[in-house]
């Protein structure tokens, strides 16, 4: 393990001098700091706090805390069956509580006995993660991937599967084909409606006249979007959900609608784990093993800080699948209006 005494050497400045900066005194000057710092993170130095060598991994929430969601949650339980293979522990920090102002992330990390990072991002998220980046601080992303010369990713890849699911929906007769994603966009969710958009393109069916809906990905908000679905003048056939929870929500509600899946609507969901085993009819989905990609990514994040690396690695990026199951199905003969009151109004056929 680094010590303090090779962090002086590798900065050239005193013991002293590298315990002021650890603690963040402004006794030092800015251009000191940084030039420890940097040697803090090529050492992998890791101080004593509270009397015992410290070995937690960190994971941090640069955009909203959605722990509740069935991604996070898989992503966790994966990062805890990985801990049983190493000697670090996994603690859920929260810098927009703490963090001094005047404090680097990497003085922020090291106070809090912090190792190595897991970044849970959003697009708004991303300045974030690319400041602890340019710290040289060892850092994985997960649910958000783009390029950074110093950072690394670790995603599942449903641009592909995606196309794959809207050209399944077209094959079925489908032109009028509403997409649901999440009101927080990632590189995940970009993907998913980049793929949607090029699909519709290269078939030729304008984009103008498409339904896309950003939502919070609650169950409550998935029987929100069928009512929405439903009752414009001219509802789709079909939609694809990119989160869990919205389509459960929504599949739960049509039943209250009496509204009947495929016939009526046919519907693609996403599941991060096992959603689409328990709602009737089993749902057709794009599917990412999150557990996977939890467990991944903590295991990578072990490698560089027991290591003493901060540069990139390898990203890993895991497959996704696309599951056919009840929820699909041809085009209706008839389309089905429901209004707010339960009305239900027959439409010319599709």
């Amino acid at each position: 393990m680094p010590t303090i005494r090779q962090v002086a050497e590798h900065a050239n400045v005193s013991i002293a001098t590298v315990s002021r900066v650890i603690n963040n005194s402004s006794s030092v000057t800015q251009e000191v700091r940084s030039k420890v710092l940097e040697a803090v993170n090529r050492c992998g130095y890791v101080p004593n706090v509270s009397r015992r060598s410290t070995s937690f991994l960190g994971l941090i929430y640069t955009g909203p805390f959605a722990l509740g969601s069935t991604y996070d949650m898989a992503l966790v339980e994966g990062m805890g069956q990985a801990m049983t293979g190493v000697d670090l522990d996994l603690v859920i920090l929260d810098p927009t509580r703490d963090r001094a102002a005047d404090e680097t992330y990497t003085q922020y990390f090291l106070r809090k006995g912090i190792r190595g990072v897991i970044l849970r991002s959003t697009v708004e998220g991303r300045s974030v993660c690319c400041q602890i980046a340019e710290e040289n601080f060892p850092a994985i992303v997960v649910g958000d991937h783009f390029d950074h010369p110093k950072l690394n990713f670790v995603y599942a890849d449903s641009f592909s599967t995606s196309k794959r699911a809207i050209e399944h929906l077209l094959s079925l007769g489908h032109r009028r084909i509403a997409f649901a994603s999440n009101e927080f966009d990632d590189g995940d969710h970009v993907d998913r409606y980049r793929a949607y958009v090029e699909v519709l393109e290269n078939s030729g069916i304008p984009l103008e006249n498409s339904l896309i809906f950003r939502i919070p990905a609650h169950r409550p908000d998935g029987a929100q979007l069928l009512r929405s679905l439903m009752t414009v003048p001219d509802p789709p056939t079909a939609v694809y959900i990119t989160d869990p929870s919205v389509a459960v929500g929504l599949l739960n509600e049509a039943h209250s609608m009496r509204l009947d899946i495929p016939r009526e609507l046919s519907v693609v969901g996403f599941d991060d784990r096992d959603m689409r085993d328990f709602v009737y009819p089993k749902m057709t989905s794009v599917c990412q093993d999150a557990r996977q990609l939890g467990a991944e990514a903590f295991m990578q994040l072990a490698k560089m800080v027991e290591a003493g690396m901060s540069q990139r690695l390898d990203n890993r990026i895991a497959t996704s699948w696309f599951e056919i199951n009840g929820t699909t199905g041809r085009v209706p003969n008839e389309l089905t209006r429901v209004l707010p009151d339960g009305t239900r109004i027959r439409l010319d056929s599709a």
